[in-house]
This record gives structure tokens, C-alpha cells and sequence, in this order.
């Protein structure tokens, strides 16, 4: 998810205010992966930083706007951790690939962002404008997937399948993984990656 709008409490953007904020949105997620959303307040973060609560209040309008931006830290990490890597790939079968692995990687690396997500969005209701963008962010990764793999069909890489309904597809399968790990620490993600990628190359590949 990509946006250049400053959020509605952020003050103007100096580079300490912008390492507080970051501070707090990251002790938001701690804090929301240990206690859940129930017992996320801005006490709790500010007791978790070492900070009064009048800090946070002081860069954020309230605990809705703290938790919004956690949603787009998240997403912004995951972005930066796996654009460059499928950038780099030398086809259109190795950038499926590292899609897969990449992005299983990073949640894998960042079970305390996946949970503090997981937590934000199963109280969207709660939290206005996070429904609006986990979607458009959601539907920015399926269109970008798509794209993908119909590159791969013009390239003569993969055969003829629906692209859109391949990558709604891997996508579900991917973003299934964090449920699997929030239910048994021990889930082997790096395991479930090496099955997700061969079934969907030699799926992909079929004639």
C-alpha cells in the first residue's frame, strides 16, 4: 500500500517527530502481539516505551490513528522487504518463486507484526479507514501478482490458466500461513514455502 498523506493528527515532519512516531507505532505492535487488542491502550504503549501518555496524544489523535498507522507500517515493511527481491529476479519463473518465499519469509522474520495485524484487523470495525486500506492493499498485491504470471504466460513461461484466479489463489494460501502460526509456534514456514512454491511453478507451468 502506497499513499503520500499524512495521517490526520501528525504534526509537521521533522525527523526526531518522525522517529517518535516510529517509536511508537513499534511499541504499538509489541504490544498489541502480547496483550491483543483488548488490552492495547495508549497507557499500556506508553507504560511498554517508558513514556507519558501524553507523548503519544501529543503525535496521535488517539488509539484509532496509532493503530491505522500500524496497519501501514506493516504493509509498508512487507513492500520494502520483497519489491526488490522479485525486481531482481532473472525470470518470470524465479520471480514467482521469490514471491513465494519472500513473502513467507518475511512473515516468518516478523510474527509479532503478523500478529499485531491480525489483531488490528479482526477489530476493523473498531479502527475507521483500516478496512479501506488492508483492502486497497490486498488489491494492489492480487493485481500485482496478476501481472506476474500473465508476463510469464506472454513470455511462454507458463501455460494458459486465469491469472487473477491463480493469484487470488496463492494469495489466500500465503496470507493463510499467519492463522497457521498465531495456532501452533512450532508451524515450519520455511517447510510450507518449499510446498506452496512447487506446487504453484509446476501448476503453472502445465500445458
Amino acid at each position: 500500500m502506497r499513499s503520500d498523506s499524512k495521517p490526520a493528527g501528525q504534526r509537521s515532519g521533522s525527523f526526531t517527530e518522525a522517529a517518535r512516531r516510529e517509536q511508537i507505532v513499534r511499541g504499538a505492535v509489541t504490544v498489541l502481539a502480547g496483550k491483543g487488542y483488548g488490552g492495547t491502550s495508549l497507557q499500556a504503549i506508553a507504560d511498554h516505551l517508558g513514556i507519558s501518555k501524553g507523548v503519544i496524544s501529543y503525535h496521535f489523535a488517539g488509539k484509532a490513528e496509532v493503530l491505522h498507522e500500524v496497519v501501514r507500517y506493516v504493509l509498508a515493511q512487507a513492500e520494502a522487504w520483497m519489491t526488490p527481491r522479485v525486481a531482481a529476479a532473472g525470470s518470470f519463473t524465479a520471480a514467482l518463486r521469490i514471491y513465494v518465499t519472500s513473502n513467507l519469509a518475511f512473515l516468518d522474520n516478523h510474527r509479532d507484526e503478523m500478529v499485531a495485524l491480525t489483531e488490528v484487523l479482526a477489530n476493523a470495525r473498531s479502527t475507521p479507514g483500516v478496512p479501506e486500506l488492508f483492502g486497497q492493499s490486498q488489491h494492489e498485491a492480487v493485481a500485482a501478482l496478476q501481472k506476474l504470471l500473465e508476463g510469464g504466460q506472454q513470455a511462454g513461461e507458463f501455460g494458459a490458466f486465469s491469472g487473477r484466479a491463480a493469484a487470488v489463489a496463492l494469495r489466500g494460501a500465503i496470507d493463510s500461513s499467519t492463522g497457521l502460526m498465531q495456532q501452533n509456534a512450532a508451524f515450519d514456514v520455511a517447510a510450507f514455502s518449499t510446498e506452496l512454491v512447487d506446487f504453484f511453478v509446476k501448476a503453472a507451468r502445465q500445458r
